[in-house]
């Protein structure tokens, strides 16, 4: 019986010393690659335990658990997360799993459609031509450092963001057209609306509307419009909206507002749309038109070219808020 709980005591102090030994390092089975990762976390209040294998998707959330508070990047000290031993300059640099970047750069790449631009493909011969000779290929494909200095990364330094080779640029977008036609990437502007003889573009018209309107008539009783606007003119303004009276605004207008609102119509000689159910729109205030698309002098065509194409004078919202009336320029 002395000799039992001798040998259980022996046992307890074993698993003690291991378990302390644990919550320092831990070592996991990547299970696309077979080899061991070894995952640095915080220290924890409580000692870490080992858990048995779990399937991918588990283990890429125990994954993120632990290293989600530690800044792998710009620290010099985690050369070993991706290296097996020291790079040589100009020769091996000893990368970890065969080089795969969708286990070096695991936490850049958790599923195959989120990252913006796809990585260990062969470019066409044309391609080829366009890619500059700083944007290096590894065996002839594209890879994580064609596009980035990741070097920059592992050495201690002020985070620089991107990393991305040949840096500063002026706009990111700046870095990808040095192998990208800028021409075949121009965002469509839908307020410009006009070609160079003054015509109207009549596929700018069906952006907001089913079909091209008469614009020399008075009113428009149906604009025919494709729908709710809001979308459209998020998908560019939302930032400035939210800096303004944003998409919180887009409401029905109580009747004192509505009141308001055909008094300064008449007032201005304007007109202030309201969408399809009553509810005010981007262009209840602004108008989305060309100055010279609506002829001028009619109330539509009021605002066009103006600065934030305000359909009223400035400040507009005292027309139909409540609000002391101090210009009406």
């Amino acid at each position: 019986m002395k000799r039992l709980i001798i040998l259980v005591a022996i046992l307890l102090l074993i698993a003690g010393c291991m378990g302390s030994e644990g919550t320092k390092r831990k070592e996991y089975v990547w299970p696309e690659s077979k080899n061991k990762v070894n995952l640095i976390h915080p220290p924890r209040e409580e000692p870490f335990t080992m858990e048995p294998f779990r399937p991918e998707s588990d283990l890429l959330r125990r994954t993120e658990e632990l290293i989600g508070a530690t800044e792998f990047h710009y620290t010099g000290k985690y050369c070993s997360q991706c290296h097996e031993k020291t790079p040589v300059k100009g020769g091996n640099i000893y990368l970890k799993y065969d080089g795969d970047y969708n286990l070096l750069c695991k936490c850049h790449l958790k599923t195959p459609n989120s990252y913006i631009h796809p990585t260990n493909i062969v470019p066409s011969d044309e391609k080829k031509t366009k890619i500059p000779a700083d944007l290096p290929l590894e065996k002839g494909k594209l890879t994580c450092l064609t596009c980035h200095d990741i070097y920059r990364q592992c050495q201690e330094r002020s985070v620089d963001k991107y990393s991305l080779r040949g840096m500063p640029y002026r706009k990111t977008t700046d870095f990808c057209f040095k192998c990208h036609d800028e021409s075949s990437y121009q965002m469509l502007n839908p307020h410009k609306q006009l070609d160079e003889n003054g015509n109207i573009i009549v596929d700018k018209c069906l952006y907001c509307h089913t079909e091209k309107l008469d614009v020399k008539s008075e009113h428009h009783e149906d604009p025919k419009l494709i729908g709710n606007l809001g979308p459209l003119c998020q998908r560019c303004h939302i930032r400035l909206a939210m800096r303004g009276g944003g998409f919180n605004h887009l409401a029905k207008p109580t009747p004192e507002i509505m009141a308001r609102i055909k008094q300064t119509e008449e007032r201005f000689g304007a007109v202030l749309p309201l969408d399809e159910e009553g509810k005010t729109t981007c262009a209840t205030c602004h108008n989305p038109h060309e100055k010279g698309v609506i002829p001028e002098g009619m109330p539509a065509a009021r605002g066009a070219g103006s600065p934030h194409r305000l359909r009223l004078p400035q400040p507009m919202c005292q027309w139909c808020h409540q609000m002391p009336i101090t210009s009406e320029k």
